[in-house]
């Protein structure tokens, strides 16, 4: 029997007057209709269609699919992972690959997630995720959305609206062009997703455009898998740089692995970044200038850096207090123990690292430009580090040269 399922999908809850373009989570009220639920690989799928709608700005009309992996009883505050396809692929083609493939986790989610795979195949004018219409159109679509955009957050809202998603767990990936929409919708979004992973992102035209330069919420934590000798994988140092700049939150791979699919030849730490158990509704630090850091050597090695190496992936962390006076957050490197699962071979993993840490979506915690505020670092009741630390003009606390290890240290920061 088909269901038909329409819902009236809303926008942040701010007035019209104060909400740009650019910050609405939704665009119009699509009729979606539920036409066909079987199984796959003991997960019972959904698919939907549902026509365009004027809201979405499309020249022609047109229909599309998603496909939903709901989970039983349908219980409501659940995290959510969304799924864009590469170029190769389609929403169909994703969600065969996943069950293939249980490994390639930008398209297979969690046992406990809902999974939503979206499609751009079926109607080119959506093609790179909307890409490839900001690039012909830039001035058009440098304060709005392209109708594909539109497409993608309205669809997003309809699933969380409709499964009572949790909104502090929705998790956002892709491969290749997947991985270039995922950057360019995704991350200037933090208002939405709480985390992105791309695997062998096919550009950074999209997040250039909608990111750089750009005032956004704080960012989703972002982990990137790139191949140096990989033809797509050219500015990927302008990534790099500019998150270094703006101390967003990245954790990169890389190796000469080129265009594929699967990153099990990446580095185990960042395979196994817990990228999934990230928070919207909680502070995260942003960790620069570590010492355990490696050296990206730039498209087709130019550079000469590491041929392979990690950038931020070998820091874990666990926020323990967020109040209006004061904020508490263990951290810590990783061990060989916790990273077994993807150990191929004995890795060099070290056990001390000197890094500087920020902070971002901080919760109670306010910290306010050009105000000093007092820190400490200890572990076991014993004091190891302590000192001040100035806000920038943005507001943003830096604290300099930390010094970590594998046992955890509670950072401490007094208002």
């Amino acid at each position: 029997m088909i269901k038909r399922f329409v819902t009236v999908l809303s926008i942040l809850l701010l007035s019209p007057a104060s909400l740009s373009a650019l910050e609405a989570v939704s665009f119009g009220t699509p009729e979606v209709t539920l036409v066909k639920d079987f199984e796959k690989g003991g997960r019972k799928v959904l698919r939907y269609e549902h026509d365009s709608i004027p809201e979405w700005g499309y020249a022609k009309p047109q229909q599309d699919y998603f496909y939903l992996l709901p989970l039983a009883d349908n219980p409501g505050k659940k995290p959510l992972h969304v799924v864009l396809h590469s170029a190769g692929c389609s929403g169909d083609a994703a969600l065969d690959r996943a069950f293939k493939h249980p490994d390639w986790f930008h398209y297979m989610g969690l046992e406990d997630q809902i999974i939503l795979y979206l499609d751009c195949r079926k109607n080119r004018n959506d093609w790179w995720w909307g890409a490839h219409s900001i690039r012909k159109e830039k001035e058009k679509y440098a304060d709005a959305y392209s109708p594909a955009e539109k497409r993608v957050l309205t669809t997003i809202e309809w699933v969380i609206q409709t499964y009572k998603i949790d909104r502090n767990r929705v998790y956002l990936s892709g491969i290749s062009m997947g991985g270039s929409g995922s950057l360019g919708i995704g991350m200037r979004r933090g208002d939405i997703f709480a985390a992105v992973n791309v695997a062998v992102p096919a550009g950074i035209e999209h997040i250039e455009h909608r990111m750089f330069g750009k005032d956004v919420p704080d960012p989703p934590l972002l982990v990137n898998f790139s191949a140096p000798n990989d033809n797509w994988s050219k500015d990927q140092e302008k990534l790099i740089a500019y998150f270094k700049d703006m101390k967003f939150p990245l954790v990169f791979a890389w190796g000469p692995h080129g265009h594929q699919s699967s990153v099990a030849g990446y580095h185990p730490a960042a395979q196994l970044f817990p990228w999934r158990s990230i928070r919207k509704n909680e502070a995260y630090p942003v960790f620069s200038n570590a010492s355990t850091d490696k050296n990206y050597p730039g498209f087709k090695n130019a550079t000469g850096g590491d041929e392979s190496g990690q950038i931020g992936a070998l820091f874990r962390w666990e926020t323990i207090t967020d109040t209006p006076g004061n904020f508490q957050i263990d951290l810590r490197l990783v061990n060989k123990t916790e990273l077994r699962p993807a150990l191929k071979a004995e890795i060099d993993l070290p056990n001390t690292a000197q890094t500087a840490v920020s902070f971002r979506r901080l919760q109670s915690f306010r910290t306010e430009a050009g105000q000093t505020y007092q820190w400490s670092l200890s572990r076991e009741g014993e004091t190891l580090q302590s000192g001040a630390a100035k806000a920038d003009e943005a507001g943003l606390l830096t604290i300099g040269k930390l010094q970590l290890n594998d046992q955890s240290a509670r950072l401490e920061v007094r208002n």
